[in-house]
């Protein structure tokens, strides 16, 4: 799994007072995730393979990674 990093948006937010704040925020990214296929079927015939055959699911490992992309210092990193 890996993501682009977050594009940057204006976002309007209810400042309290009957008016509103806009700022900058991360806004949506892209992520792709590769589902190879599990060990057990390797021996399997490219034409044969199904869904079932393939990782299904998160990779909880890297989700912090991913949701980095959303962070300051990574979205910074835009414009330079």
């Amino acid at each position: 799994q890996s993501s682009t990093v977050a594009e940057m948006v204006d976002a309007d937010f209810d400042d309290g007072h009957n008016g509103t704040d806009t700022h900058r925020i991360s806004g949506s990214y892209v992520e792709f995730a590769e589902r190879r296929v599990l060990p057990q079927f390797a021996s399997l015939p490219a034409e044969e393979v199904q869904r079932e055959h393939r990782r299904d699911g998160f990779e909880v490992g890297n989700a912090d990674k991913i949701f980095e992309s959303t962070y300051s210092h990574q979205t910074q990193k835009r414009g330079a």
